[in-house]
């Protein structure tokens, strides 16, 4: 089971619309998909037709809070064998506001996805608020993969750079470094700004952009009104066949990404940081690893190749002895070898 959030600090860049859509396509090709919507707004909730739930995410976070037994599938609305959604409302704004720098609290939907995980899904996505807020916090602690939506606003770049900054604050916290991916949505073929756009997010993004282009489509809107997925509401719409495209480009992708763990002993050492071809060898805070067991850990994703990796001990920098693959560095050391190979 993978977690997917989608995220950006910029509101209106067509996130929830894409993460309705998505998880329907992921759901189209057979996949379980359970999408949460994390948002008080309730867009993705109202998107699919469900104005009054029953019950809701607040619900859970609040027998989560409360230490009380629940069964998570009386929460699940499922919509087809393959779709589900757990809902929000808007009184989960108030719980933002309460447990807002709450450390504990930082735990809720880990805590949740952790008592899901029986239940046989293939994905969850995560819907998020246009924030870097508490629930945010929540979905980037226990995701996997952060999927982040750009429209054709130099705002929507400045967003998830914020959104990057955000994770770099848990490097030392989190074990598991979540694998970001880009896409660009509302592009219009037409517009020089928008072709302008695209060059840049290459350019900057390079092999994290996704190459589908999310384009301007009126049924996307109307499907909402509806209450339907894109590929209930109009399946042979340019709106369809772009998000069956993104599913089709993403799962493509991630079949050539592994989770790798590196492993550090060193009991003695303050702080320790993972670098490499991964990350051009930056001491960056998302890559400072986390103390376990008298070790230091991180868990990456890291598409199939080769790299060359070393720790950083307290400012020294120090290859990987429980690993025999080296080759000689520059300066008179090593670094350490790894392959992720088919």
């Amino acid at each position: 089971m993978r977690i997917i959030t989608f995220a950006n600090q910029k509101g209106g860049c067509g996130k929830t619309t894409s993460a309705v859509n998505f998880s329907a396509g992921l759901a189209k090709k057979g996949k379980r998909t359970l999408l949460i919507d994390l948002d008080p707004q309730a867009h993705a909730t109202l998107y699919l037709g469900y104005k009054n739930p029953a019950s809701s995410i607040l619900d859970i976070f609040d027998n989560l809070l409360k230490d009380i037994e629940f069964n998570p599938q009386e929460y699940i609305i499922q919509r087809n064998p393959t779709f589900s959604i757990i809902p929000s409302e808007i009184q989960l704004g108030a719980l933002e506001t309460e447990l807002s720098g709450k450390t504990y609290a930082l735990e809720l939907l880990k805590k949740l996805t952790e008592r899901i995980d029986n239940l046989n899904l293939d994905y969850i996505i995560i819907d998020t608020p246009p924030n870097l807020g508490f629930l945010t916090l929540n979905a980037l602690k226990c995701t996997d993969i952060v999927m982040i939506p750009l429209e054709c606003s130099v705002f929507s770049l400045e967003g998830s750079e914020n959104l990057k900054k955000l994770i770099a604050l848990f490097g030392d916290y989190n074990e598991k470094l979540p694998f970001l991916l880009y896409f660009i949505t509302m592009f219009d073929r037409r517009s020089n700004f928008s072709k302008y756009f695209l060059r840049k997010a290459q350019a900057e993004l390079s092999n994290w952009l996704l190459s589908t282009l999310i384009r301007n489509n009126v049924h996307l809107r109307e499907a909402s009104y509806q209450g339907k997925t894109i590929f209930e509401h109009h399946p042979k719409s340019r709106g369809a066949e772009d998000l069956e495209n993104l599913v089709e480009e993403f799962l493509n992708k991630i079949e050539k990404i592994k989770d790798v763990e590196f492993r550090c002993q060193a009991n003695s050492a303050q702080k320790v940081y993972l670098v490499g071809d991964f990350n051009n060898w930056k001491k960056r805070e998302e890559y400072a690893m986390v103390r376990k067991n008298g070790g230091w850990t991180k868990k990456i994703c890291l598409p199939r190749g080769k790299y060359r990796y070393k720790f950083i001990i307290d400012d020294r920098w120090i290859h990987d002895n429980s690993n025999p693959h080296l080759e000689e560095d520059n300066f008179g050391g090593y670094n350490s070898l790894l392959s992720l190979e088919d």
